[in-house]
């Protein structure tokens, strides 16, 4: 049999400006955690609320290549929706 194989983390490199840091240390002290956690756990309650989010509306016909158009009198053009 073999091992089964460990799931390696992904690492992402972030650059913060100086008053960000600064605001990023004051909040990992005002929790009590290391900046990096501070900021593990930020993007996790982020990507939480992100995912809650209704995914926009895919268009059924992508190019638009087949879509039926009406014109009225004026020569306005509108796509009909069936």
């Amino acid at each position: 049999m073999s091992k089964p194989k460990k799931i390696k983390p992904k690492k992402y490199t972030l650059t913060l400006s100086e008053r960000e840091a600064l605001r990023l240390g004051r909040y990992a002290e005002a929790l009590g955690v290391s900046r990096p956690l501070a900021l593990q756990r930020m993007m996790k309650q982020a990507l939480r609320e992100a995912a809650d989010l209704p995914v926009g509306k895919e268009d059924t016909n992508q190019l638009g290549l087949f879509d039926t158009l009406q014109i009225d009198i004026f020569n306005n053009t509108a796509v009909v929706k069936e």
